[in-house]
């Protein structure tokens, strides 16, 4: 059986996004992205390259204060006239990344520079975007969270064998692992994994844990049942 999944950005992304062109006017943008319900909107010329892009915050940082002494008229006429080259943000201050870079770089770069979407690049061109829903719901994959089953919350010592210890467990009951989680971060010491296992018969798998030596810090079911 042949796997083609890597883990790369391109597997996760989402392809052919809604674009605007620098030429277009501060209307075409606001009313893009209120109509597409988007957050971000990337801004390519007509070869497809990206030169920038608009954001909501770009949006409303280009949008007349309401103490304005302008008539209405006037503020109309004026954001009729201005491009989305004016305001949006320019390709030299954004952060982009390839089709090849890897999920969870992304995510981290995504978190180290508080930034809520990276456009990805291939040649120059835009290949698509990734932004922080995408990063949520690849969250939400890695937990296993759209799928019923019953979370353990374990510790474990930091050292080598202490997971596969605890997936001998499952294995013994013939219990299903739908995701393993353990966080680098330590507590009191010990490593922490959060187990989500299909079955809700889960009182003698905890009881055979502990007698082990692996407290379960605590158990939850989700979604509810």
């Amino acid at each position: 059986m042949k796997i083609t999944y890597k883990g790369f950005i391109r597997e996760r992304i989402q392809r052919n996004p809604v674009t605007i062109s620098p030429d277009a006017t501060f209307f075409d943008a606001w009313n893009l992205i209120r109509q597409k319900g988007i957050r971000h909107l990337p801004v390519v010329d007509k070869k497809d390259r990206v030169v920038g892009i608009v954001t909501e915050r770009d949006i409303r940082k280009a949008a007349p204060s309401s103490v304005s002494s302008l008539s209405v008229y006037e503020l109309h006429y004026l954001l009729g006239m201005l491009k989305v080259s004016g305001f949006m943000t320019p390709k030299e201050k954004l952060i982009t990344i390839t089709p090849d870079t890897l999920v969870e770089e992304a995510v981290q770069l995504m978190h180290t520079n508080k930034i809520g979407c990276l456009p990805v690049l291939e040649e120059k061109k835009l290949y698509g975007i990734f932004t922080e829903t995408d990063a949520l719901d690849l969250l939400v994959d890695i937990f296993g969270l759209k799928q019923k089953g019953t979370r353990l919350t374990v510790a474990l010592e930091d050292k080598p064998g202490s997971m596969l210890g605890i997936l001998e467990f499952f294995k013994k009951y013939k219990v299903n692992v739908i995701s393993f989680v353990s966080p680098s971060f330590m507590v009191e010491g010990n490593r922490v994994a959060a187990v989500r296992i299909k079955t809700e018969e889960y009182k003698d798998i905890v009881k055979d844990l502990e007698k082990a030596g692996y407290p379960v810090l605590s158990i939850g079911k989700w979604p509810s049942v």
